[in-house]
């Protein structure tokens, strides 16, 4: 009995070959390499270089998903994607990448870091609006001050001649 279920195992596990363990081989290199990419990105950034690492980063985040990598990929990249200028860049690619972090990878700690980066960014367009609606009113202001200043002056002219023709019939009706 011992025997046929040792052949049956064996006539099972057989035909699979080394297929397990190339597999296991293959996840292994190809984690290395993405770490490999992922080390050079980071030493780019640190360079300054960073039109360079965000082609690697792209690279990373294009291939088999591997978790650490792929995630702090999705967060670097992420970061160099934010515009210098809100008001004219694009954070539309930025949001979209912290979004596919926080949805793929929600127990990574780089999720966790772009969790409230996520929320600051979801405030730019609004806190912009704000400014401009600010920037209108300031403006509206400025011109009621200007339009109020010259009024004052006219007012304080006007008196100035009212005073002088006071001061004429004053004389005039003085004998």
């Amino acid at each position: 009995m011992k025997l046929r279920l040792l052949a049956a195992v064996l006539i099972l596990i057989l035909p699979t070959g080394c297929a397990p363990v190339r597999k296991a081989v293959t996840d292994i290199r190809q984690r290395s390499a993405q770490e490999e990419k992922l080390s050079l990105a980071v030493e780019l950034i640190a360079r300054g270089r960073t039109d360079n690492a965000a082609v690697l980063l792209d690279a990373i985040i294009i291939e088999k998903p591997v978790r650490g990598v792929t995630d702090e990929a999705l967060f670097r990249l992420a970061l160099l994607r934010l515009p210098s200028e809100p008001r004219t860049g694009d954070i539309a690619k930025a949001t979209k990448l912290l979004d596919q972090l926080q949805r793929d990878y929600p127990d990574s700690p780089w999720a966790h870091q772009a969790l409230p980066l996520s929320d600051f960014i979801a405030e730019i367009p609004a806190r912009i609006e704000a400014a401009g609606e600010l920037r209108r009113q300031l403006k509206t202001l400025r011109d009621l001050n200007l339009s109020l200043t010259r009024e004052n002056k006219e007012l304080r002219l006007n008196l100035e001649k009212l005073k002088t023709l006071d001061l004429e019939l004053e004389r005039k009706l003085k004998p």
